[in-house]
């Protein structure tokens, strides 16, 4: 009859949850939405490593840093976006788009860069209708 292999030790687990941060920061780093970005950065962590997997898996504490960094990002290409498109018609429907389909996850998780970046967005349809 087969045996069960051995459990892995406490090392190997430690290595594979590193793998594991590390292929989400790279997933991070390429996302294109703020809910890509917050999707990726969700990395379960066992139970019983949780006690000691923020002191020994280095790549763990900077998921949060580089997940907020890269949602900053997002939000200002964005906003980016929304400056240099020459129809406030287009611009309206991208935001419209945004609000809709990747702002929700941005106002759940970052209320003060959802109030900042809406209220830019707003003044920048401003701007455009006025120019007509």
């Amino acid at each position: 009859m087969s045996e069960k292999p051995p459990p892995p030790t406490l090392e190997e687990e430690l290595v594979a949850l590193e793998d594991v941060c590390r292929k989400a920061s790279i997933s991070i780093s390429t996302s294109r939405t703020v809910r890509e970005t917050v999707e990726a950065a969700e990395v379960e962590v066992p139970h019983h490593l949780q006690a000691i997997a923020q002191s020994k898996v280095h790549s763990l504490r900077r998921l949060a840093k580089l997940r907020d960094l890269r949602v900053e990002e997002i939000v200002n290409d964005q906003l980016g976006y929304l400056r240099h498109e020459n129809t406030e018609i287009v611009a309206q429907r991208e935001f419209d788009r945004w609000k809709g389909g990747d702002w929700h996850v941005l106002r759940a998780n970052y209320p003060d860069i959802y109030a900042k970046a809406f209220r830019e967005a707003n003044l920048i349809l401003t701007r455009k209708r006025a120019k007509r």
